[in-house]
């Protein structure tokens, strides 16, 4: 199978590439402008399936903009999905994030439950009506919060924890569900292998963790006492399951700051 992938470059690709290359595809990894059409087409012609995985998402001290990733998950998907219509690719993997779950999280939340679009994730829901409404075989991955290489998330925790000034969001007590990039690129490679078509797919650690807990963990790890609680929220709390794609043979070989 050939595959034409966007975003070869970033952290979930970086994880991708290598492992879709040695399950034996043949991948187009071009550094492709998910914005400009004209490239796009020429991209994915001649190929049976695209994976999409550009974004611009800020990392902790690191690069990225959110204005440029809402460009890209809205205008870039509608150019990338016109142009694998146009050149008759048939299947569309396409990263999504999970923490368009934020609806509830008095348990575990699945596919089917409820997804809201929000502050800088409203771009992530339009992009996902975008996939759904094209007459192509679109499936979504959504992914935890990536942690991993090339992330810098597990530095960041570490440094929060270090800086006595820190407080933990709220009571402690919002959930965070995480996933491995190495795990993210297993779901997408095993999503495209096994997936249903049209379907989305939940790709996260084996247990959601709630604020109070992480930051436990990374205060163990760095050697001090876990911060107190009181600080600002930045994202809601998500509490999502795996357990629709671990139904396809997949399960997840890391845990977030694994005691």
């Amino acid at each position: 199978m050939r595959i034409a992938v966007l975003g070869a470059t970033g952290a979930a690709g970086r994880a991708f590439v290598p492992r879709a290359s040695t399950a034996g595809y043949n991948l187009r990894t071009d550094r492709t402008d998910i914005l400009d059409r004209r490239a796009l087409d020429a991209l994915v012609q001649g190929c049976d399936a695209a994976v999409n995985l550009a974004t611009s998402i800020p990392k902790p001290g690191g690069r990225g903009n959110w204005n440029t990733n809402d460009r890209i998950r809205r205008e870039g998907t509608a150019n990338l999905l016109s142009a694998c219509v146009a050149a008759g690719v048939r299947i569309l993997v396409q990263q999504s994030v999970a923490m368009l779950h934020c609806a509830a999280d008095d348990r575990p939340q699945a596919e089917d439950n409820a997804t809201e679009g929000y502050s800088v994730l409203a771009s992530a829901f339009d992009m996902e009506a975008l996939v759904r409404a094209a007459p192509l075989d679109g499936r979504l991955v959504r992914g935890g919060l990536f942690y991993g290489p090339g992330t810098l998330r597990e530095e960041f925790w570490l440094e929060e924890v270090k800086d006595r000034a820190f407080r933990i969001p709220g009571n402690g007590n919002a959930w965070v569900s995480p996933v491995h990039v190495e795990d993210y690129a297993r779901a997408l490679i095993t999503v495209l292998e096994r997936g249903e078509p049209r379907a989305a797919y939940i790709a996260c650690d084996q247990a959601p963790l709630q604020l109070r807990e992480l930051y436990a963990r990374a205060a163990a790890q760095a050697g001090v006492a876990p911060p107190e609680t009181g600080g600002e929220h930045r994202l809601r709390s998500f509490r999502v399951s795996n357990a629709k794609l671990r139904a396809l043979g997949w399960s997840p070989l890391h845990a977030a700051l694994r005691p």
